[in-house]
Parts: structure tokens; sequence; C-alpha cells
């Protein structure tokens, strides 16, 4: 009996062992779903300032991709960080010595060390302002017959200023996004150099002679791309709405006006069968050639700004299950497409996910019928991204192009000819293509209107 008992004893003990372990292990479990719930509470907050549409700003320097590669690299292989703030002009182009005749505080007498300290400074010269005369000589050509001048270089024909002068205007105008008033004030305060605003106005309109050519470069380098962007923003001639239309690659943007904001204007823009466009779900793209990628983020907002009051809780709760599940299929599809390339069995896969989370929605309202038949509407064009590579889920890009012209309507507010508004988007074009190719503007213009003023001609 002694021995059964002690055997009871020691079941006893093992299952109260057993049950303590259980006891640990549920705890541990808790502790790991609260820890999950946590982390993933943490994800969603960090999501919401570091996504996919966050702009560059508004991202912390610890958090963007150039810094944190630089951080996972060992210290050894590290290039040291050169501070913007700290960086010397290496180039001297003179050298002043600095002497003591006497000490500066009690005015003894002082002896010179060998040691000398060295500081490069960067100084600015004020700008000069000076009216030369040009003397152009005539000729008879006796083979033509006709009479030939000499013309004078660096000059627009019938200006007054020379051509930097000109580049400069639309360096104020387009770049800076500066009022014409402020222009004229710039000239005076700075250069000394009394301008009027009509001058300013004509020398704008006059550049617009000298693009064409390299705008119709860039429209035809957008419709041979294999994937651009395009929008539209309103904007202002005399008091009257017009529309800016946009179409924008990763390097090249064009611009241009239209009196309407209609389906003739969309095909203005260039497009082609074999390429694709992305765009918002504004109808007037369904008519323009070649494949369309809707952009997500407008269906998103769509989807979190609902337009109508919900009935009940039940409603509430589905309909943020129908938003929450859209998202995850957003972001699901982006990361896919990351591991596994695109392809046309991938969006496929995803044009099913989102017709089974549509068809889980079991309780519907006006809020979700609007989403769900947004989507549905563009079924075809939601999931292009995920079959081209080249394709993006977004029209980020091209409304990223519209925010320098938003700014300008803001300043400007409007525009008072139809000259003045194509040589403004010739300009913003030109502009913008060369920011997207880390050029100067200044030289890409010098560039594009000094190849153009010819030998001879009118003065």
């Amino acid at each position: 009996m002694n021995e059964i008992e002690e055997i009871r004893a020691e079941m006893a003990q093992l299952v109260a062992a057993l049950a303590e372990r259980d006891k640990i292990i549920s705890d541990l479990q808790k502790e790991n779903k609260e820890l999950l719930k946590a982390n993933e509470k943490l994800h969603k907050k960090l999501r919401q300032y570091h996504n996919e549409n966050s702009s560059s700003g508004s991202i912390p320097p610890y958090l963007k991709e150039t810094l944190s590669k630089s951080v996972e690299q060992p210290k050894e292989k590290r290039e040291p960080a050169e501070n913007p703030r700290n960086i010397r002009a290496k180039k001297v182009d003179r050298t002043e010595k600095h002497v003591l005749l006497e000490c500066p505080y009690c005015r003894g007498e002082i002896s010179e060390k060998k040691r000398k300290q060295y500081r490069t400074i960067t100084h600015l010269k004020p700008p000069e302002v000076e009216n030369v005369r040009h003397e152009c000589s005539a000729y008879w050509c006796k083979t033509c017959k006709k009479e030939v001048v000499a013309k004078v270089h660096n000059a627009l024909p019938n200006s007054k200023s020379d051509l930097q002068t000109a580049i400069l205007i639309s360096y104020f105008f387009v770049d800076s996004n500066n009022s014409m008033g402020t222009i004229q004030n710039i000239f005076s305060d700075v250069f000394g150099l009394k301008i009027s605003k009509a001058t300013i106005s004509n020398t704008l309109i006059k550049l617009k002679d000298y693009l064409g050519e390299e705008y119709e470069a860039l429209t035809e380098r957008i419709r041979k791309a294999k994937f651009r962007n395009k929008d539209e923003t309103s904007c202002r001639k005399n008091g009257k709405t017009l529309w800016t239309w946009v179409a924008a690659t990763s390097e090249d943007v064009i611009y241009r006006t239209d009196r309407r904001r209609n389906i003739k204007a969309a095909k203005k823009l260039p497009c082609s069968e074999d390429s694709t466009d992305g765009c918002d779900g504004y109808r007037a793209y369904d008519h323009t050639k070649g494949r369309k990628q809707r952009c997500w983020s407008h269906g998103l907002r769509k989807a979190r700004s609902p337009e109508y009051g919900f009935r009940d809780e039940r409603e509430i709760n589905w309909y943020k299950d129908l938003v929450s599940g859209l998202g995850k299929i957003f972001h699901d599809s982006k990361e896919d497409k990351k591991q596994f390339g695109a392809s046309f069995g991938l969006r496929k896969t995803y044009e099913k996910k989102l017709l089974e989370h549509f068809q889980s929605i079991k309780w519907l309202g006006k809020n979700a019928d609007v989403v769900m038949n947004y989507f549905m509407k563009y079924f075809d064009d939601f999931f292009t991204y995920l079959e081209f590579e080249e394709v993006e889920p977004t029209n980020n890009r091209a409304e990223q192009a519209l925010r320098h012209l938003v700014l300008k309507r803001r300043i400007s507010q409007q525009f008072r000819s139809n000259a003045g508004m194509e040589s403004y988007a010739m300009q913003l074009s030109l502009r913008t293509s060369a920011k997207l190719k880390g050029q100067n503007y200044l030289d890409y213009l010098d560039h594009v209107i000094g190849a153009q003023i010819p030998d001879v001609g009118k003065l």
C-alpha cells in the first residue's frame, strides 16, 4: 500500500506540475497575443506617416531608405556622411592675408608664430548690369542678291535685353513661381534695372517661338513610353475657367491647356495602343487608346470618406470590414509583386480575391454600394500593374506634376492671353522634365533656345 500511495503522490505532483506548466503557457500565449496586437497597431500608426503615397518631406530622416542602407552597412564599409551645412568650397579663387601689428587686447608687442589658421569663405559678388552698343555691319550677297547683317549673338530678335535676361525671367516666373510684380522688384532691387510688367510678359511669350521643337520631342517620348500618368486641374484666363492637362513619365512631363474638360480634350494627350495610362476615375479617360490603370489612392480615399450616413452599428461594422479588406488586398498585391514579379496569373489571382471580398460582405448600404460599384465599374483596370512591371498602382506622379501648377495658380491667379498660357505650359514642361532628370533648368533652357537663334536676320 505504501508503494501505491507513493505512486499516487508522484502522479498528483506531476498533474500539479502539468497544470502549472499549462498555466504558464496560457499566460505566455496571452502576453504574446497582446504584443502582436500592439505591434500591429504600431505598424498601422507608422503607415499613416510612411506609406507608398507619403511625400519625401513627411518621412523622418531616420526612416528614409538611403539612410537605412548606410546604417545597415558594417562600420568599416560605411562612407562618412557629408553634412551640407559644413561643405566648404574646394576651389580657391584668391587668397587674402590678415596680419596684426599689436595685441588687440592690451596693444602690447607681439611676435609672429609659424602656425597659421586658414578659413575659406564664399563671397557673393553683387550682379552688375551693363549696356552694350553693338555695331552690326551690313553686306550685299552677290550670289543670292540679298542684304545680310551680322547678327548680335546671345539675344532674341527685337529684344532690348540679352538672352540671359530672358532666361532669368523664365526662371523667376516658372521655376520660382514669382508673380510679375515680384520679378519687377527683384530686377529693380538686386540688379538696379527698371523693367515693366509688359516687358516681362512679352519676353515670356517670345520664348514660345523657340520651345516648340523641344516640346514636341517631349510629347513624342511620352507617347512612346510603356507607361504614363495623366491628370487635369483647372486654371483661369480673364476670369473664365479652363483646364490644364498633364501627361508624365519618370523622366518627361508635358502640360497643355484646353477650353473643356471632356473626352475630346483627353484624347489630345499622348497615348498609344500598346502602352498603359495611369489615371483616376474620370470617365473621359475611358475613351483613350491603350490599357488603363486606375489609381488605388483615389479608390481608397473614396472608400474612407463615405458620402452618406449609416443606419445602425451593424452596417458600420460591415463597412469597416469592406474598407479594411480593400486596403489589405492592395497592400498584399504590392508585396507579392515585389516578391514574385509581375505576371498575368498574379493579376487574375487578385481579381478573384477582390470578388471574393465583395461577396463576403453580407450587410450592404448606400456607402458600400457606392464603393463596390466604383471598383466593379473599373474592375479590369485596377490590377493592370500586377501584369506589367513598369506600371504603378497610383496616379501620384501626375498629381505631383500638377502641384507646382496649383501653387502658381494661387500666386498669379490667372492668365491674360492664350499665347501666355501656351508659353507657360511649354516652359513648365521643360522645367519639370529637367528637374526629373536632375538637370539645371537655366542651362537646359539656354541650350534649347541658344541653338535656334540664327546668325543673320532681324536685330
